[in-house]
This record gives C-alpha cells, structure tokens and sequence, in this order.
C-alpha cells in the first residue's frame, strides 16, 4: 500500500511506498555491481519471465530490443484504495500506474552508446506509455524519468527508464504549468531569450535547442526542449523523434566526461492533464550531493556558474570536431 501526505506549508506531496523496500538492488557503496555478467538480471534477455506480463515487446522474447512491463515493486497501483481523510490534514491513495521501459536486451549497455534510430524508436514507445498512462482516469500526470549510474538511484544495472502514473500534479509541475499558458507561454520567451544572449546555450538543430537553465540547481545541469510549443512529447513527430535523438546523444557523450564513472538523470516533464505546459528533458549529473542547507531551506549551492558550464560543453563539441577534421586528414 502506498499513500500521498501533502506538506501544509508548501503544498509539496510526499509518496510514502513502503514495499519498494523489497526491490533488487545491484550497487553496494562502490559502482561495482553484483551482477557484472547480467546472468541473473530479470531485464536480459532470456529471463523474461522473471518480470510481470510485458504491456509491449517489439519482438518475440529471442530477439526483441524494446520490452515494457508493470513495476514489480510499483510506487503506485491501480488496485489502491482511497484512504479516509485525517481532519487536519490531507492524503491521497496511491492510485496510479508504474511501469519500466527496458530499451536494450544488451547487459551493460548504456543510452550513449545507442544509435540514434534505436533511441528515436524508445522514443515513440515513451510517446505511447505516456499517452496510454495519462488516458487513465485516475491519472492526472505521468513522470517520466531516467537513472544512469548508482549514484543517480539506479537500483539495477541495465539500462531502463521507469513511467509514474500520478493521480495528482506535483507543486513544481503546478507552478510551472501556470507560467506556460500557450498565447504568452514563459518558456517560449525563456529560449527566445536565451538564443538572442547565447551565452547559456550549449547546442541546437532545426526542432530543438539545448542549454545551461539560468538558475541551474546542479553543476552541469542540461535542459533541451523543442524550439516551438508543444505540450508533450506526444507531439513529436518521425522528422523531430530523429533531431532529439541525434542531440541527446551528442550531450551525453559530453556529460560523461565529466568524469569518470559519472552518474546522472534524464527526466521528461509533459503537460498534466487538461493543463497548459511546454514540455522539455533535464540532464541532471550527479556531481557533489545535498548538504544541510540545501535540505533546510531547499535552496541550491551550484559550484559551477551556469554560462560556465556552457563554456565547458561548447569545447567538448568544439575539440570533437576539430578531432574529426584531423583524423579525416
């Protein structure tokens, strides 16, 4: 059973999920794993019935590259109960829908070393999870998101990405949704505003363009977003599915240089339903942690100066070009 309390303060929801305790868990204190070969993890290839009945398979179980399935130790269910209300403050049931993306049968595998027609075909199966998920009626917002390494929260060592479907909307996602009104949409003049200064801008293609947010919570932190509004990646269409996978890529293969063995995010934040938004990614490596002031006040300690780390991918791009030019010398 798993429950939403809702903060009086600040409005901020905490998901209380007590069975995710029993999940699997690879990593212990280093990034060395208890399953380097893959031959018992449940997301290979070949164990498939070691996971719940898949919702999609692009392929039958020898050969398939794209396998999605409910979460065995979901954050939310569909089979929740409302709970009775305390009489001063509120909750909610955790009524929702969690499932995992698995998006290569490879063990050890990871999202930067794919190609981008194999990534552009995840992301039309996050473009069909997401819309399946957000047609639920209990769902009022799907959070798609992504961790790459142990210090990101990633529990197993093969590649996935995990969908929750929520019954309510989050605060920063409420916040944000009432700045993205479509007719003065703050985030259509947040990438006008940032494509005329440039300082912050890392890269950009024809549909997409990718940089350092302005107040940046974390050094490095990366936000691409499609250049016209759209309000979820629903939106996408082949020609734009394939310039996001093309970006994306070229961005990891700078984040993790960052150093070695460098873990990070990737969350993907859609409209709620029936709200305005303008949808976009964030790239979040995980560098440094949370300290004291930070989980006091909720206020970020960035050591990295957002135009700074902009400067520092624009040479990665700079110095691979220059590295192409002499090696096809």
């Amino acid at each position: 059973m798993s429950e939403f309390r809702k903060n009086p303060f600040t409005g901020d929801w905490t998901l209380y999920a007590e069975n995710r305790r029993n999940r699997p868990y690879e990593f212990r204190h280093t990034t060395r794993t208890t399953a380097e070969s893959g031959k018992n993890c449940p997301f290979c290839g070949g164990n498939e019935g070691q996971t719940t009945t898949p919702v999609y398979q692009d392929a039958a179980d020898d050969v398939w590259q794209i396998r999605v399935f409910p979460n065995m130790f979901p954050a939310v269910s569909q089979n929740a109960e409302e709970l009775p209300q305390e009489t001063f403050y509120e909750r909610r049931a955790g009524i929702g829908r969690h499932e995992v993306l698995v998006d290569t049968r490879e063990h050890g595998m990871t999202i930067d070393r794919f190609s981008k027609e194999h990534l552009s075909k995840v992301l039309v199966v996050l473009q069909e999870r997401y819309e399946s998920i957000l047609s639920e009626k209990v769902t009022t917002y799907v959070q798609i998101f992504k961790n790459c390494g142990s210090a990101a929260g990633m529990s197993i060592r093969h590649s996935h990405s995990q969908l929750i479907g929520m019954p309510l909307i989050p605060q920063r996602i409420q916040a944000m949704s009432e700045k993205m009104q479509e007719r003065d949409c703050l985030f259509c003049k947040i990438l006008r505003h940032e494509t005329e200064t440039g300082s912050r801008v890392v890269q950009e293609n024809k549909d997409f363009i990718a940089f350092v947010p302005y107040a940046a919570r974390f050094p490095y932190e990366l936000w691409i977003a499609p250049k016209k509004h759209q309000s979820s990646i629903a939106e996408l269409t082949a020609q734009e599915r394939n310039n996001l996978s093309v970006l994306l890529l070229e961005l990891l293969h700078k984040v993790i240089l960052l150093r070695k063995d460098v873990g990070y995010n990737i969350c993907i934040y859609n409209a709620p339903k029936g709200k305005p938004f303008h949808w976009y990614m964030e790239i979040l490596p995980r560098i440094g942690g949370f300290a004291g002031f930070e989980y006091a006040t909720n206020c970020y300690i960035n050591m990295v100066l957002p135009e700074e780390a902009a400067e520092y991918y624009r040479k990665e791009t700079e110095r691979k070009q220059e590295k192409i030019l002499k090696e096809g010398l």
